[in-house]
């Protein structure tokens, strides 16, 4: 049985993702465009954790829409998609 020391240590790494959402975002769009399916995979998959953990979602409309529930909203579907589209590229 672990120690309460040892599950302390465990959900820190957990809850200690750092991630630059906007970066990921474009490193992603890039990803997608150059067809590099495991990066494009990686970065959404980062993304959706990122956001589930009730993280900012990065800033999909430069500035133009000032509704951030609508960015999240849609930035959350453009990730599950993207990591959809690499997956079946992936298999083959």
């Amino acid at each position: 049985m672990a120690t309460e020391m040892e599950t302390a240590d465990k959900d820190a790494d957990r809850s200690g993702l750092v991630l630059d959402p906007q970066a990921a975002w474009l490193l992603m769009l890039d990803a997608l465009q150059s067809e590099h399916w495991r990066v494009v995979r990686g970065q959404a998959e980062d993304l959706l954790a990122w956001m589930k953990l009730g993280e900012s979602a990065p800033d999909i409309s430069n500035g133009k829409a000032r509704n951030r529930q609508w960015n999240r909203q849609v930035a959350i579907y453009a990730c599950r998609l993207a990591r959809l589209i690499a997956r079946r590229r992936l298999r083959g």
